[in-house]
């Protein structure tokens, strides 16, 4: 399930969260102050001990090396995320977190599952979680806690593996061994579908009338065909779909557009009076750009009413830029849409799929133009999450 955005994430105290502080009856406790990360942002510049052997070449592909740092100490290094501002190193026996942070007022809280581990000094850019269990899987949370202008504040997600070395194993072999694995499940991803759908829940809808009066083709008396669902991926009913298709291997994407007919009703007889399709023309999925395991991509759905004035503002419309990972995180980096319809986003991934975000539609008023106000927009920027 995709997180809150941001300022739901930081506005907020912890414990509303659902989240846990480490109590000290035998729970995790926050690494002593004295003890700090050798891991810092530069840790794609220590070292490299990775190997030389051909997986080690998918392992680097994926953002996965074995570094060793200036203090002596080594570990698997994910920079996958290191673009967006964030890296993780993991030890048998200790994660470090390293982040950018949009102030040096900032404060941030480390949150690892539902415990928090550390509230953080301002300034503070790094972590060291040593409460750490070999072979463990661990998802980190680096929360900022917002203070003036807040607008490159940003919540990190980073999902951690703690090597585990084997009974005669060496940790530098472990380290490695750990390495390609998760370098490997990265790279096995094949294809993944991010779809963002617009529906309208209910079965019929009268037609809309401004003081009693009709502001489309059809007034009183009839009703527009709706899609008769909620938020059901298998549905093959909609107002508006995008998908977009991304080859892991190429980083290629392919974009799908479609948008649904519309149906009036008389409504005494329930007879099909009419039926058109809207155009499609501003409908958009592309690639932006790509990298080491992400691909970004615009999406722009936009639809309006056939049987209404083109001059009302109220279409359905909404834009956004997704940065998705071949490891599992997405985000929405930026976007928004009116509240009419249902909008829909969700992720298919080798017949797993992820929600990740839902919104319900305002009200039926919003697509017309028939409301007191249009249609407010609603934003996507900051959610984020991880998919299956």
């Amino acid at each position: 399930m995709p997180m809150h955005r941001l300022a739901a994430v930081s506005a907020v105290p912890l414990v509303l969260l659902g989240v846990t502080p480490a109590a000290a009856s035998g729970a995790p406790t926050a690494e002593p102050a004295a003890a700090k990360a050798a891991f810092g942002l530069d840790a794609t510049t220590y070292r490299d001990v990775t190997g030389v052997t051909s997986l080690v070449a998918n392992a680097k592909l994926e953002g996965f090396s074995v570094r060793t740092a200036p203090s002596g100490q080594t570990a698997v290094v994910d920079s996958s995320m290191a673009s967006d501002g964030a890296i993780s190193a993991a030890n048998p026996r200790f994660v470090d977190l390293a982040w950018k942070t949009y102030s040096a007022k900032a404060r941030y809280t480390v949150v690892r599952g539902d415990t928090v581990l550390a509230e953080l000094p301002a300034g503070s850019t790094s972590f060291r979680d040593t409460t750490v269990a070999p072979g463990a899987k661990y998802q980190y949370r680096i929360v900022p806690q917002l203070v003036g202008d807040a607008a490159q504040a940003h919540t990190f997600g980073l999902q951690v593996t703690v090597p585990a070395p084997k009974r005669g194993q060496s940790d530098l072999t472990a380290m490695r061994t750990s390495a390609t694995a998760r370098a490997k499940a990265a790279a096995a991803a094949t294809t993944t579908t991010l779809t963002w759908q617009t529906f309208i829940e209910q079965k019929r809808l009268d037609a809309p009338l401004v003081l009693g009066k009709k502001v489309c083709t059809y007034g009183k008396g009839y009703t527009f065909g709706g899609d008769n669902h909620g938020f059901d991926w298998r549905s093959s009913s909609y107002r508006t779909i995008a998908n977009a298709l991304i080859t892991w291997k190429s980083k290629k994407v392919e974009g799908y557009t479609s948008i649904g007919a519309t149906h009036v009703y008389n409504k005494k007889t329930g007879k099909l009076v009419a039926k058109r399709t809207a155009s499609g023309s501003k409908m958009q999925v592309r690639k932006l750009g790509s990298g080491s395991g992400y691909v970004d991509i615009r999406m722009v759905t936009h639809a309006t009413n056939p049987f209404c004035s083109k001059k009302l503002p109220n279409a359905i419309d909404g834009t956004l830029q997704f940065k998705i990972r071949s490891n599992g995180n997405w985000e929405i980096r930026s976007g928004n849409h009116r509240q009419m319809p249902s909008h829909y986003l969700y992720i298919y991934n080798g017949g797993r799929v992820t929600n990740v975000y839902k919104a319900k539609a305002a009200g039926p008023w919003c697509l017309s133009g028939s409301g007191m106000v249009g249609c407010q927009l609603a934003t996507l920027t900051g959610y984020r999450g991880r998919y299956k």
